[in-house]
């Protein structure tokens, strides 16, 4: 009697175990070839075992075809810069990224933000970051945000710092003293 129980309780455990496989078209294999999926992303670039930048994102989409190396963050992008006394100096965000390894480029898209630490806030809908200038660039609409005024325009250059700032097309400049400030608690 405890012999079939035995076999009983064997044949559960072989048949319950199952692991089911999914079936793929060549399609969808065809679109993971070529690519590494990594979630909870955390770069960290250093120089001389000091923190200079880190990066983070939900995904990145590591593309690995020949000629074609590049990272992807589809769900959203954050860098931070830090000074040699590791402070953070800049955060740089988007809901859209992509990096070029061979030209150190990235390209950021979708509501695009540039905060530096004095509370200066750059917004584009495009901006592109070049690692080895150490600048970031748009030919797009910019709003600069300050704290005595906003400047509005197309075509916008500063350094990775967010210190040193050109704007091609100044569209308006607008001092904080014209600013419609929200009513508080009446």
């Amino acid at each position: 009697m405890m012999r079939h129980y035995t076999m009983m309780l064997l044949l559960v455990f072989l048949f319950s175990c199952k692991e089911e496989r999914k079936e793929w078209s060549d399609e969808e294999a065809a679109s993971y070839a070529d690519k590494e999926y990594i979630e909870n992303v955390k770069i960290i670039y250093s120089d001389s075992g000091n923190i200079v930048i880190k990066i983070k994102a939900p995904l990145m989409i590591r593309h690995t075809k020949l000629n074609e190396h590049k990272e992807e963050f589809p769900n959203g992008f954050l860098a931070e810069f830090y000074d040699k006394n590791n402070v953070l100096q800049n955060t740089l965000s988007s809901k859209y990224a992509i990096r070029s390894l061979e030209s150190r480029t990235t390209t950021m898209q979708d509501s695009v933000y540039f905060i530096n630490n004095s509370g200066e806030t750059m917004h584009s809908a495009e901006l592109i970051w070049d690692e080895r200038e150490g600048k970031l660039y748009t030919d797009k609409f910019v709003r600069v945000t300050r704290k005595d005024e906003i400047i509005q325009g197309y075509g916008f250059e500063t350094d990775e710092k967010f210190q040193k700032s050109t704007m091609k097309y100044i569209d308006a400049q607008i001092p904080a003293s014209k600013l419609i400030k929200p009513d508080v608690l009446k």
